[in-house]
């Protein structure tokens, strides 16, 4: 029997569903290594994009993603529509603009996944904990130094590393106890460097669809 030639409207690309759990914003200062890491992490729960959004900030510095975050939670809001809750994730690095954008936070019902000195001090506590701070040297930022902590366990690592969470989801809970541990540490001490907040978003991620 002949097959029915499809009409149009069936090769359109469906559209994704949206599921009955929240829906979640997460606007990231980096353009590739933060976006890349939680679009992986979206899809091995099966979280829907219509629930998810990830998305790079416009511009590089901290007040820039609290900014663009704004506009996106304005935008949703005219429409009709609404963000249960919504993140921002930088870094500390050296940022001049850092303690304003965490006081911009406090008042726009935006949650943080702040990092000192950078995101990549959570991908170093999969390998085991440390509250060693990072500070510049020799010409290097305190970031960059951190960086070189992190190849010098996952030597292939680099900026904007396809699969770098499934690379490391076998460590998710190490990461996560460590990063608890650590930030509780700097809470006592009142010395963030270093240490990093991108734990509890990675937790609330994983248990929406439970």
């Amino acid at each position: 029997m002949p097959r029915r030639p499809r009409k149009p409207a069936d090769l359109k690309r469906k559209a994704p569903k949206r599921e009955p759990y929240d829906r979640v914003l997460i606007v990231c200062e980096g353009e590739r290594t933060e976006p890349v890491y939680f679009e992986d992490l979206r899809n091995h729960y099966g979280l829907s994009t219509a629930n998810i959004a990830v998305t790079p900030a416009n511009g590089s510095d901290p007040v820039s993603v609290v900014r663009h975050a704004k506009k996106l939670q304005k935008d949703e809001s005219k429409q009709g529509e609404k963000f249960d809750k919504v993140y921002c994730v930088f870094d500390r690095d050296e940022h001049t603009n850092f303690d304003a954008a965490s006081s911009q936070l406090n008042v726009s019902n935006i949650l943080a996944a702040r990092s000192w000195p950078c995101f990549e001090f959570w991908l170093l506590l999969h390998f085991g904990y440390q509250r060693q701070p990072f500070h510049p040297s020799r010409g290097k930022t305190a970031a960059q130094l951190c960086q070189y902590s992190l190849k010098a366990n996952l030597p292939a690592y680099t900026k904007g590393m396809q699969g770098i969470f499934d690379e490391l989801l076998p460590d998710l809970d190490t990461g996560i106890q460590n990063a608890t541990r650590a930030q509780r540490d700097a809470q006592a001490t009142g010395e963030q460097n270093p240490s990093t907040e991108v734990h509890e978003l990675v937790e609330y991620l994983r248990g929406l669809k439970n």
